[in-house]
């Protein structure tokens, strides 16, 4: 009776875990109701390495490094509630924000490694919540403002984790393309990158600040008429090969298509081709050397 009235004491002089102050729900995405907080941890910058997957032929995980403010967060869920039941939740709260889901796996159906991957995926990746034979895991990304967040979401039959890392955009327009660096390029080095030109995410299809950009490059064909150029579209490291030798042709021939129908430059001094992601001119493993990667740059015939 004594050791059991000494445990009750000790118990009661502890507070409550949920009264500590930083177990709170991170602002982009609360957690499924009933749900409590495990644990949760959070750096103002540091690395995060990413799961993407299993390489069935390589036997070797798919991973990216991101660096930026990570949280992770640890929840137990609702005994009452399914994988399934909290997963779709949370898939529709995400979708009210406009995420792009990079990557997503069913480890019922083996399609996130196709053995046992419990104990890797918590000391590779710190994501507790996936078992050998069961769970769901989302990579997703929000762009904001200002701002980029990549979410990770593993639910599980017991617990779910919640990581995210949030990075500031690069900014653009610092380094405003003119006529004169369009032409400096071309004399010293036979090309030169075009800064300022931007597609929607995935697609050829280029965004009204572009325009400038362009305008710049027609400027500098109407000064020069002897010159014509091979336009040359580059993607990052992300997504199949050929798909992206694809949407980097398309780029390519975007901007020759703008500046033969907006500014009048003759189609015959203009040749448009996509080389994906064969010459990168940073690092594909951060958000800001994948930024680089993706450009348009003119070369000289």
């Amino acid at each position: 009776m004594r050791i059991i009235l000494a445990f009750l004491v000790m118990a009661l002089s502890f507070p409550a875990f949920a009264a500590k102050p930083n177990h709170t729900d991170h602002p982009l995405l609360s957690a499924y109701e009933g749900s409590t907080i495990y644990s949760k941890d959070m750096k103002e910058y540091d690395e995060y390495k990413v799961f993407r997957g299993w390489d069935k032929e390589t036997k070797e995980y798919n991973t990216e490094m991101l660096e930026g403010k990570v949280t992770k967060i640890l929840y137990k869920n609702p005994k009452e509630r399914s994988i399934l039941e909290l997963y779709r939740n949370y898939e529709a709260a995400l979708a009210t924000k406009g995420v792009e889901i990079i990557y997503s796996c069913n480890q019922a159906n083996m399609e996130c490694v196709n053995d046992y991957i419990g104990a890797n995926l918590r000391n590779k990746f710190n994501i507790s919540a996936i078992g050998n034979k069961a769970g769901r895991y989302v990579y997703a990304k929000l762009e904001q403002e200002d701002q980029i967040a990549y979410l990770i979401l593993a639910v599980g039959e017991a617990y779910t984790d919640v990581h995210i890392i949030e990075m500031k955009k690069m900014e653009t327009g610092k380094a405003a393309v003119n006529l004169q660096v369009l032409a400096e390029g071309i004399d010293k080095q036979g090309f030169v990158v075009v800064e300022g030109i931007y597609f929607d995410t995935d697609k050829a299809t280029l965004k009204p600040e572009s325009s400038a950009a362009i305008e710049e490059v027609a400027k500098l064909l109407a000064a020069r008429a002897d010159l014509s150029l091979y336009v040359v579209g580059h993607t990052d490291m992300q997504g199949d090969l050929q798909h992206n030798m694809n949407l980097s042709k398309d780029r390519a021939q975007s901007v020759v298509n703008e500046l033969v129908s907006k500014h009048g430059v003759s189609a015959a001094r203009l040749d448009g081709h996509g080389v994906g992601p064969l010459s990168p001119q940073a690092s594909n493993a951060s958000d800001s050397g994948r930024s680089l990667n993706r450009r348009v740059v003119l070369v000289a015939r």
